[in-house]
């Protein structure tokens, strides 16, 4: 896919427009290869399903391999999981679609695929719908039963895979470890965002998937190599960027995937043959200026002390005791135990994170926004 910005936000359009990760790809390849499941964690817009993405492509020359890569970030329930890892399946069929559902259909009897076309596009589009009288269970056994059954090495891949603690089925986990370890032709990539659920999901005794797969904490990519990936982009269309301009978006961004390509975007796509250090800090006042309505619709949906908790630790960049005499006094925060109630609600509401034993606001770029209220940067 040819892209006229190189910096991409929300596609995978190929390894040329992809930073590093070499050391990930490769564990991740080894793991398929090796039929290990591997449970990816990182956080949310660090490149996790961009990676995932990324080994796929490497992958899909082997014929020996289906890939289906699955969201369930969206689902509500098991029906939903199951019925768009139905989907995902059939979808890769192309052509030969209207005899795959016939088999489909007859392997999976608890599912009903149909065709229908989107009347805007005039596309054919998928339908998958769990039977009336049938239980979700069933049809994961099923579509589980029918992959087993194919001549191949089957790798799914579920994206945000923590989603299924909030199904209202009861033990949805058991349930799937229990089809799950089963299947011996296929392997599982669990990746999720919210790191504390991952990890207690696979590493606390008693739980369903207990050590049943490689863990894989995805870290930051290295900053000199982020950087050089940055200035080759923009070499490549006979553009400069100075090297304070490069450190100045390491700075900003904090070296955040989804923050260094969208501050970089912003950057190529400028009408100017060189980008400097004041370039980089007003297209970022920029990008603040036009998130200004989102962000303070997050006031709105804050309480006083929820927000003025999130601008102190803004103000301070990182907090490591939030609940010390000193951070409170400073911001006039009140007392401990409401700052203690206010931490939680943003920690439930993922306002915050907790990285490396400090604590931040999670969106790099309202907290810089928070930062400048009332401030001069």
């Amino acid at each position: 896919m040819k892209m006229e910005n190189p910096f991409v936000l929300s596609v995978y359009a190929g390894p040329q427009y992809f930073c590093d990760r070499e050391k990930e790809t490769e564990t991740l390849i080894n793991a398929i290869k090796n039929q290990r499941n591997i449970t990816l964690i990182s956080y949310r817009r660090l490149g996790k399903s961009g990676l995932i993405k990324h080994v796929f492509y490497q992958l899909r020359e082997e014929k020996s391999m289906k890939l289906f890569y699955v969201d369930i970030m969206d689902t509500e329930n098991l029906s939903g999981l199951v019925s768009l890892l139905a989907k995902e399946i059939i979808g890769q069929v192309d052509n030969k679609t209207m005899r795959f559902l016939k088999k489909f259909g007859e392997a999976v009897k608890s599912l009903r695929p149909k065709i229908s076309v989107d009347p805007l596009t005039g596309q054919p589009e998928i339908e998958i719908s769990v039977q009336h009288d049938s239980a979700p269970e069933t049809g994961l056994s099923e579509v589980f039963s029918y992959l087993q059954k194919q001549n191949k090495h089957i790798v799914i891949a579920f994206d945000e895979f923590q989603q299924i603690t909030e199904y209202p089925e009861m033990n949805v986990e058991a349930i799937l470890r229990k089809h799950i370890q089963h299947m011996d032709n296929t392997n599982f990539i669990f990746s999720g965002s919210k790191k504390h659920m991952l990890i207690s999901m696979f590493s606390d005794y008693g739980k369903p998937f207990y050590q049943s797969a490689q863990m894989l904490d995805l870290e930051k990519i290295d900053t000199k190599i982020y950087k050089e990936f940055i200035r080759s982009r923009f070499e490549i269309s006979k553009r400069s960027i100075d090297d304070s301009a490069l450190d100045l978006i390491m700075e900003y961004t904090q070296v955040h995937t989804f923050y260094v390509q969208y501050l970089c975007n912003k950057l190529y796509g400028l009408p100017v043959k060189k980008i400097t250090s004041e370039t980089v800090t007003d297209t970022l006042l920029k990008i603040l200026e036009e998130n200004e309505v989102i962000y303070h619709n997050y006031k709105v949906l804050l309480t006083g002390n929820q927000f003025k908790l999130l601008e102190a630790i803004a103000r301070e960049g990182s907090v490591s005791k939030p609940t010390s005499k000193e951070f409170i006094a400073k911001y006039e925060l009140g007392t401990p135990s409401s700052v203690g109630t206010a931490m939680n609600a943003l920690f439930k509401k993922e306002m915050i994170l907790k990285d490396d034993g400090l604590i931040k606001v999670y969106d790099i770029f309202f907290s810089h926004w928070l930062a400048r209220r009332n401030a001069t940067v």
